[in-house]
């Protein structure tokens, strides 16, 4: 009898309890869940100092977005590509900025520095890999240059403009190679979205 008690007792906590966490993306045998997707929500709204959006299109952008750091860690481990190790540079920043409220914030939103700190750790590495990985092939020729040139009204000279010019445009290229580079690597990686988690 007292067993048969004990099980209702565990029936009920477990009743009781949170639900698991859902697996919202796996990339090949790595899983991404609900919960970090709803953390990675909560830091990029503290950063911007936004309300919390949880909505079910700003979880699928900040899923794939996770994906794509995982895809762009593993690549870049396998090239061996020097990467940043820290971003402690940037959590003083961060922290100066927001001044006497930090903590209270952080509390707010129901996050720690570590959560932060791991988010512009992934954004550091994100950029650097694409640096290394896509700037150098990109080449800028003197006809593109002139017709970007050619779009703003106003800009002054040619000559006075083209380091930004060519800045801009090796930026967007250098872009437009890491959009191609990742839709190879999804498909690659079978990465693969669980619905129910977005809707």
């Amino acid at each position: 009898m007292r067993t048969l008690a004990a099980g209702f007792v565990l029936l009920a906590a477990f009743a009781a309890a949170e639900p698991l966490d859902r697996i919202a993306v796996s990339v090949g045998n790595q899983v991404i869940t609900e919960s970090a997707v709803i953390l990675d929500l909560r830091v990029s709204a503290f950063l911007d100092r936004l309300p919390v959006d949880v909505s079910a299109a700003t979880k699928r952008r900040s899923a794939e977005r996770l994906a794509d750091q995982i895809l762009i860690l593993r690549e870049a481990t396998e090239s061996h590509l020097a990467l940043p190790a820290s971003a402690a540079s940037l959590m003083s920043d961060l922290r100066e900025q927001y001044g006497p409220d930090y903590s209270t914030a952080l509390k707010r939103y129901g996050i720690t520095e570590s959560d932060i700190a791991a988010q512009l750790l992934a954004g550091l590495i994100g950029l650097t890999f694409t640096d290394l990985r896509f700037r150098p092939a990109v080449q800028i020729t003197e006809e593109e240059a002139r017709a970007y040139f050619g779009t703003l009204p106003g800009a002054g000279s040619f000559e006075a403009n083209r380091d930004r010019i060519e800045e801009l445009l090796r930026r967007q290229h250098t872009l437009e190679a890491l959009d191609q580079w990742l839709i190879t690597a999804r498909a690659a990686a079978r990465v693969q979205f669980r619905e129910a988690v977005f809707q």
